[in-house]
């Protein structure tokens, strides 16, 4: 962990909050406990943490307040994981669009709590990546009849993803692959929810599926998603994690640039972390188009500050325009001419 360890819990239980504090000081954190919410705000406004772990019913300020005036107004953010009993479908997603990084349901397990926390850590905590040697696009005699579009996002991503899709027409010539960090209910529940929202055809994506234009692919959890080289067709692994995450977004950019080759355009969404940047290195790489969320429109803006920082050629888009930005780019890319 090194010096990324001082963690907050903000629980108004008692015996939750010393068996949190007991198990996390156990496992190397150093623990301030707030038994409100307003109490954790003021703490996080007077030093930094590198954690916040927080119930949601809580008096005073409850965990998606506090949450959203963390993400208003502390710098830097911690990592956050809403813990609490409220486990509902529509609870879950209300905290994880609200701004939380996770969300863990009570009762705790341990293990696995110590788990999403550790790797939690490790993504805000990230090195900036290096540019790998880019592998260049199959030599495809195939040229394809769409545009390849792949997209990344984590926290904060469902909103944004939701906003850009509805506002796409389903006729558009372009098959979009995406990778949203999450568990799996998560990711089913969204594609059910994205389905209702957009007029393009949404797919929880399954091995062998052959993408069309006018379809969306969501990256389901707890597996990567690559495209085949010369068929397009969508392959899934549990290889091992990628930038701590998995699905992650590099493995699937660098297999949409490989398949599509010029033809491909990535998208960086809002989201905590590295993930993604690798991969849009690819794609510029192969002479494909960079497209980045304006990190002053992102709940959690590392993810595009990194392609920023990266210096790969690319262009920022205000939430509000990168529908008509993806739109205008898929009518360039299919104007070229065959090489």
């Amino acid at each position: 962990m090194g010096e990324f360890k001082k963690v907050i819990v903000a629980e108004d239980e008692l015996t939750n909050s010393i068996l949190l504090k007991r198990l996390l000081t156990k496992a190397g954190y150093s623990v301030v406990v707030a038994h409100n919410g307003l109490e954790a705000l003021n703490l996080l406004e007077r030093e930094p943490f590198d954690a916040l772990l927080t119930d949601w019913m809580m008096p005073q300020l409850d965990g998606i307040e506090l949450i959203q005036r963390v993400r208003e107004r502390i710098n830097p953010i911690p990592l956050i994981i809403m813990i609490t009993a409220l486990v509902s479908e529509g609870a879950k997603n209300y905290a994880l669009e609200s701004g939380a990084d996770d969300y863990i349901a009570k009762p705790i397990d341990v293990d696995d709590l110590l788990t999403r926390l550790k790797d939690g850590l490790a993504r805000k905590n990230q090195d900036a990546p290096f540019k790998i040697g880019h592998s260049q696009s199959s030599g495809n005699e195939i040229q394809p009849a769409f545009i390849g579009v792949t997209m990344a996002s984590s926290t904060g991503g469902p909103p944004a993803l939701i906003e850009i899709f509805k506002q796409l027409d389903e006729k558009i010539n372009a098959a979009f692959f995406v990778v949203q960090h999450g568990p799996p209910w998560m990711l089913e529940t969204f594609s059910q929810r994205l389905q209702k929202e957009s007029k393009l055809n949404v797919f929880l994506a399954v091995n062998g599926l052959e993408p069309a234009p006018g379809s969306i692919f969501i990256a389901p959890g707890d597996k990567h998603m690559r495209i085949e080289p010369k068929t397009f067709r969508i392959q899934l692994d549990e290889g091992p994690k990628e930038n701590f995450v998995r699905p992650a977004a590099d493995p699937l950019f660098r297999s949409v640039s490989n398949a599509f080759g010029s033809s491909c355009i990535a998208v960086i969404l809002t989201g905590l972390g590295r993930d993604g940047a690798q991969g849009a290195y690819h794609v510029s790489s192969n002479s494909g188009i960079v497209l980045v969320q304006d990190p002053e429109t992102a709940i959690a803006p590392s993810m595009p500050k990194t392609i920023v920082e990266m210096g790969i050629n690319h262009t920022i888009v205000p939430l509000n325009d990168m529908a008509r930005t993806i739109a205008d780019s898929v009518i360039t890319l299919s104007a070229k001419p065959i090489s």
